[in-house]
């Protein structure tokens, strides 16, 4: 059967190469409509291509409602389905149960027409995020060029936009040697740091596609060589830094409270993101004392806490 299948597979290649046809898999998940943004992140950062959410019309409105999110890919064993369906349970980015559908598609060219409609995206007073094929940059503004065919942070989602926003700020305010960039998936962060003058940044990641994702844009900006990428434990850190971002899951970012709050420096400041706003209560409550909230951001049902932590003399 194995063999026959992959047989089959072969033929179906060679004819769509011979009409000209690019052949594509589709892969279909449930997930809580909620977090639709980061389960497309979580896949793009493992390959996909692209993704799109198939709203059923009863669903609209609702944020605890499930949708399917189509990922698709170039393409895709069932092997590897299942590692990707695997991920998305481990972060409680599935509705339910129910297993993926695969399907394979023949695209006759529609799959990058979405390239189009990728315009620069000004965000704050300095910062623009621009795809790598645009030839021409706007002018005025510091580029953070992102490929975003290759991993989550492109800083459309509200959670990443507001994150580079309180580093504009914080950097305007302070002049930051050194940095630390949590979960960097696309690198976005630890890009407008180098950007907005911060001397070195370790970017850590525990995925090996997601470090493989920022290093490829890491090829594309300017300013790359200030940064580190890793995939070092964030428990295996033990220098201070004065400056930390962490654009993650609330459960993550409560798991990381002891250690976000041992590595940030006196008088340091702690942006985290990814929180969704009635979570940032809970969120707040294990970066307590002696950490403590300077302001919060609130965009698109999404919270931004900026933290310092004062020691006491």
């Amino acid at each position: 059967m194995r063999q026959t299948a992959t047989a089959s597979r072969s033929a179906q290649s060679r004819r769509g190469r011979k009409s000209g046809e690019n052949t594509f898999v589709k892969a279909e998940f449930r997930v809580p409509a909620v977090l639709t943004d980061e389960a497309a992140g979580i896949l793009t950062a493992r390959g996909a291509l692209g993704c799109a959410a198939q709203w059923p019309h009863k669903v609209r409105g609702s944020s605890g409602a499930p949708v399917i999110l189509q990922a698709f890919f170039h393409r895709l064993s069932r092997l590897e389905l299942q590692h990707h369906h695997a991920a998305l349970q481990a972060a409680g980015m599935l509705a339910d149960g129910a297993p993926p559908a695969l399907t394979q598609l023949s695209d006759p060219g529609w799959a990058t027409l979405w390239k189009r409609r990728f315009r620069p995206l000004k965000i704050g007073r300095r910062l623009v995020i621009v795809p790598p094929w645009l030839a021409d940059l706007p002018t005025g503004r510091i580029p953070i060029i992102i490929d975003p065919g290759q991993g989550f942070g492109t800083g459309h989602h509200a959670s990443t936009r507001s994150t580079l926003i309180e580093l504009e700020s914080e950097c305007l305010r302070h002049d930051f040697k050194t940095a630390l960039d949590v979960g960097t998936g696309s690198g976005v962060l630890a890009f407008a740091m180098a950007q907005l003058g911060v001397g070195r940044v370790a970017a850590i990641d525990h995925d090996p596609m997601a470090l493989d994702n920022a290093r490829h844009n890491a090829a594309l900006n300017r300013g790359s060589r200030a940064i580190g990428f890793s995939a070092a434990p964030l428990r295996s850190l033990s220098r201070t830094f004065p400056l930390i971002t962490a654009n993650i899951l609330s459960s993550t970012l409560i798991a990381m409270a002891p250690d976000l709050t041992r590595l940030l420096a006196p008088d340091g400041r702690l942006i985290l993101s990814g929180i969704l706003n009635r979570e940032a209560a809970a969120v707040m409550a294990h970066y307590g004392p002696p950490m403590r909230r300077l302001r919060s951001r609130v965009d698109r049902g999404w919270t931004t806490l900026v933290l310092t932590r004062r020691y006491e003399r």
